[in-house]
């Protein structure tokens, strides 16, 4: 087998296989950190209820 063909082929595989894998994992992380966000918010929220609740 010839170099060039080999180059090829690692090229090929790169390109079909590890970078949509690498797109999905990114994708994925930023999901999580969004959803930690939500958690954050919804914590924030359910204490100024409490504390809005105990002035009156």
């Amino acid at each position: 087998m010839s170099l060039s063909l080999i180059i090829a082929i690692i090229l090929i595989f790169g390109i079909l296989i590890v970078l949509p894998l690498l797109i999905s994992k990114k994708a994925e992380s930023d999901s999580k950190t969004s959803n930690e966000w939500e958690k954050i918010k919804e914590y924030g929220k359910k204490i100024n209820d409490k504390t809005k609740n105990k002035k009156n």
